[in-house]
């Protein structure tokens, strides 16, 4: 896999933890850890029984893992809720499975969405672990998930996060096109209004919301397009402003999703609004879509006017 393609596969993996909490997040680091251990097994909940505290565990090596996945980590509720978890779920496993296949290692998995834990969950960490000493007790936070995807082969990566956009060729084909307006169209977004008439120095732009040379080449190759764009707007009148309205929502939604404690805040919220406008991932849809992002980039109605 090229390096390029390497980046963007970490930056959608990092998209997907970001929006994942509860099952959602639990199923995708299931997914992941299969691929990153063979021996690797699933515990499905079961009935009344449940998983009996036990998520997945590796027998030859005695690893387990519990997942945690709030709505937010940062919460005091939530902070007490999870030490709380953490404790009886290790106690509850303990009981039912070291008997069966002794417990070396267990793992609260967090979805801490790359804040980090709270010291009190730490605390209990540590007072766990002096409790039981034969037991090695931690925590397994996103970067560590992160860790194990980025070791896996090219076909598991493509396999859990679908298309790499970098494939595509930003070349607009006005059927694919269309397909893509009438997605965006029917897309059922906040309504949100944009006022901002000032067209900003490109590059000037992109320094200032940190945005990638990797995603600077795409807004770029994708603003070459552009008079075949201003073609379809005029045979098809109105379908400017609308999704002017849409792609400036769709800007929004991830200034909501993803936090700015992230280094790649920008490429993130950059590959958010592009797999939110993309009806499928193919080469042309996603061509057809970084062609837009251009165009409403160099307007303002995406990433911020520099000052």
């Amino acid at each position: 896999m090229k390096k390029e393609d390497k980046y963007i596969a970490r930056i959608q993996f990092k998209l997907k933890v970001l929006q994942s909490k509860g099952q959602t997040f639990e199923d995708f680091f299931v997914s992941v850890m299969t691929k990153a251990d063979k021996d690797f097994q699933p515990v499905k909940a079961y009935g009344n029984i449940g998983d009996q505290k036990n998520d997945g565990f590796n027998k030859k090596t005695g690893t387990y893992y519990q997942v945690f996945a709030p709505e937010d980590i940062t919460k005091d509720k939530t902070i007490y809720d999870a030490a709380k978890k953490l404790e009886q779920d290790f106690r509850g496993l303990y009981e039912k499975w070291n008997n069966l296949c002794q417990i070396k290692n267990y793992f609260f998995v967090v979805n801490d969405k790359y804040e980090g834990v709270d010291p009190i969950i730490t605390k209990k960490i540590l007072e766990l672990n002096k409790e039981f000493s034969e037991v090695d007790i931690e925590a397994f936070l996103a970067k560590d998930l992160q860790y194990k995807f980025e070791k896996l082969d090219e076909d598991d990566v493509q396999e859990l996060i679908g298309f790499i956009p970098s494939a595509s060729s930003t070349l607009i084909e006005y059927g694919t096109l269309g397909e893509v307006v009438d997605y965006l169209m029917k897309t059922e977004l906040p309504k949100v209004k944009n006022d901002k008439l000032i067209v900003p120095d490109f590059d000037e732009k992109i320094t200032f919301n940190g945005l990638s040379v990797e995603v600077k080449s795409k807004l770029l190759t994708g603003s070459y397009q552009e008079g075949a764009l201003e073609r379809y707007f005029n045979e098809n009148p109105g379908t400017r402003e609308i999704l002017q309205e849409k792609f400036h929502a769709l800007y929004q939604m991830a200034g909501e999703e993803i936090l700015s404690t992230q280094d790649d805040e920008a490429d993130c919220k950059f590959y958010y609004i592009l797999d939110r406008a993309c009806p499928k991932k193919t080469a042309g849809t996603v061509s057809c879509v970084e062609v837009l992002m251009a165009y409403y980039f160099s307007s303002c109605d995406i990433f911020e006017e520099p000052r």
